[in-house]
Parts: structure tokens; sequence; C-alpha cells
């Protein structure tokens, strides 16, 4: 039997740094020696923290904090106007990518615009954020009741450290509640996911931690839909 051979792992082609280097080529991002080095920084990355994958929203995500971390903004605001919904928000985009310590964890809300910034008259930009429901996609499985506050409850905790530094101060938006009631068109009065049970749930999540997490107050909950 005649023996084959097969290569070895570090003989493979780096698939990560290809598919990177794809996204950057459909972006038109010049290429050059910093485009190497941020390509290998960011398929080194996806290889670590990100082995089953990512969508193409996230590594664009990825792409233009790689360009924030090297002070190249012009680039990276290029990549986040090329993106739905951030292009709205490109100046706060930049801020959060450029500072924020928790974005690996916050990565596929961001890249999807489930969680982003917003903005609204006479509030302090760093204080204003969106929770966008009608952009999670949830299973069967999740969608029961237990479950979907269980869900609830964990997205909404990702969030609470935009409001450490201000203890408490600032506002939280909220999109699509109506999309969570998981008997929409039946008896409504015998759910428990109507949209004033969940704004009530989530304002109870935010009264607890404002104690854990000794804030003087706690966000104001808006519900951007009505």
């Amino acid at each position: 039997m005649k023996a084959t051979s097969f290569p070895s792992l570090d003989a493979r082609p780096d698939v990560w740094a290809e598919h990177v280097r794809e996204i950057f080529q459909a972006m038109e991002i010049p290429s050059g020696t910093l485009a190497d080095h941020l390509i290998a920084s960011i398929a080194m990355y996806c290889r670590k923290f990100h082995p089953l994958g990512l969508q193409s929203s996230e590594i664009k995500l990825l792409i233009a904090r790689a360009f924030c971390a090297v002070g190249d903004r012009a680039a990276a605001e290029c990549v986040l106007n090329s993106m739905q919904p951030h292009g709205r928000h490109v100046i706060r985009w930049l801020e959060i990518l450029s500072e924020l310590h928790h974005f690996p964890e916050l990565l596929p809300y961001f890249s999807l615009g489930i969680i982003r910034p917003a903005d609204w008259a006479g509030a302090q930009l760093d204080r204003m954020w969106t929770l966008d429901f009608g952009r999670l996609v949830l299973t069967d499985a999740e969608r029961h009741e237990i479950m979907l506050y269980r869900s609830i409850r964990a997205l909404v905790e990702k969030m609470f450290v935009f409001w450490d530094a201000t203890r408490g101060e600032g506002i939280l938006g909220l999109k699509g509640l109506s999309a969570l009631n998981v008997e929409e068109g039946g008896r409504k009065e015998q759910t428990l996911t109507s949209e004033d049970n969940l704004l009530e749930y989530i304002a109870d999540v935010f009264k607890q931690q404002s104690v854990e997490r000794r804030w003087k107050t706690v966000p104001s909950l808006l519900n951007l839909d009505l």
C-alpha cells in the first residue's frame, strides 16, 4: 500500500489570514506592510478567541478596531460606514473601539447592532445606549418564557459596565420589545412577556445591580417603539 503524506498543520495556509485579506480587498483597503501586520494580528485573534468562526460583520468591526489601535481613524471610519447601522454613529463607534476594554465579550452584539450607541438631545453622549431586541435571533427553545427572561438578563448584564464610570447615570433605549412576546397574537392577558412586563423586569435587574455596584442611581429606560 502506497504511503500518503499529509501537510503538517504548520505548513497549511493560514485560512483566517486569507479570509481577512479577502475582506480587506473587498473593502478596497490598500495593501502594504501595515495591512499585512493588521491581517496577521486579526487572524491570530480570531484563531485564539473564535475557533468556531465569526460573521463577516464581526470581522469588519475587528478591522475597524485594529485601525483605531494604530491611529488610522480615517480607515476605521471607512469600514464603519460600510456597515449598518454603524454608519449612523461613526464618531461614537470610533471612541468605543478605541477605549472599551470589554470589547471581545460584546463583539457579537456590537457587530449586529443589537447593542449600539445612541444620541438624544440634551444627554451626554457617553451615557446613552440602545438595546435592539428586534435584531436578536432567538431559537424556539429560547422563546420559552423562562429561557427568554434568562437570555434578557444575560444580555443586559453585559451592558452594566457602560455606566460604572457615571455610577448609574445614563439612558438605555429599548427597541423591539414586542418581538419578544411569546404569545403574540394569542391571549395576551396570560403572557408574561408583554412590553410592560419586560420593561419592569429590566428595571428590576438594574435596581439590583445598582446596589451591588454601588451606583448612586440607575439608567433611565426608554421604550423607543412608542
